[in-house]
């Protein structure tokens, strides 16, 4: 949005609100929610700012959590699209190599999170923990309702450096994502709505790492 325009907009804001007091109304809260509506809301800065270099984007579900694959693929890929159009990361080692090796190397399953990233060339591990995942909300139940759940850390490489470089919690940052309801025998498929799940939860993840308005989705 231009500048001019947005300090002409607060300008006839502050008017307003000036008029609405001045004849006595209470108060300016729904200008305020106008003007929120208008600007996306308050700037909320970068969680954590992940360097331009190398970057490996590791969804680990060795629990077996996800039933539908394409989940993960739309998790992957969309957490890429978004890092390069906000110029977080145009450097992301590409899913394939990392699905190839984890295929190949017969010590995979005994690695640590560094040691993938290295094994890969990556500076840092963007690292998501697969915690739950569901198609259902009940077991049986005729209703897609769809659930995502992963914990995140930012991991690095760099053996002078601790691992995790973020967040300073151990267990990672909880990020949930859900669908609305659907009849089972509606136009939607299971794979629909891993696909939707991987979409939002690939925004969600990839929101935490650049500036935004709070609005912003």
């Amino acid at each position: 949005m231009p500048e001019s325009f947005s300090k002409n907009m607060i300008r006839v804001v502050q008017g307003l609100c000036w008029s609405v007091l001045l004849a006595g109304a209470g108060g300016c809260v729904p200008m305020a929610g106008a003007w929120a509506n208008i600007t996306g809301g308050e700037y909320i800065d970068a969680q954590y700012k992940i360097p331009n270099e190398p970057l490996l984007v590791l969804i680990d579900d060795r629990d077996g959590h996800v039933t539908e694959p394409r989940a993960i693929n739309e998790t992957h890929k969309t957490i890429a699209t978004v890092f390069i159009a906000k110029n977080v990361n145009d450097k992301i080692v590409p899913i394939e190599d990392w699905r190839r090796m984890m295929q190949s190397d017969k010590d995979y399953a005994k690695l640590s999170i560094r040691q993938i990233g290295e094994k890969l060339g990556a500076a840092n591990v963007l690292y998501l923990r697969v915690d739950r995942f569901s198609l259902q909300s009940e077991p049986g139940a005729p209703i897609f309702r769809g659930e995502y759940a992963v914990r995140v850390k930012v991991i690095s490489t760099d053996r002078k450096k601790e691992a995790r470089v973020w967040p300073d919690s151990e267990a990672g940052k909880r990020i949930v994502v859900t669908t609305d309801p659907t009849p089972m025998d509606g136009d939607k498929s299971a794979g629909d709505i891993a696909t939707e799940l991987g979409i939002k939860l690939g925004k969600e993840v990839a929101l935490m790492f650049y500036g935004h308005r709070e609005m912003e989705k």
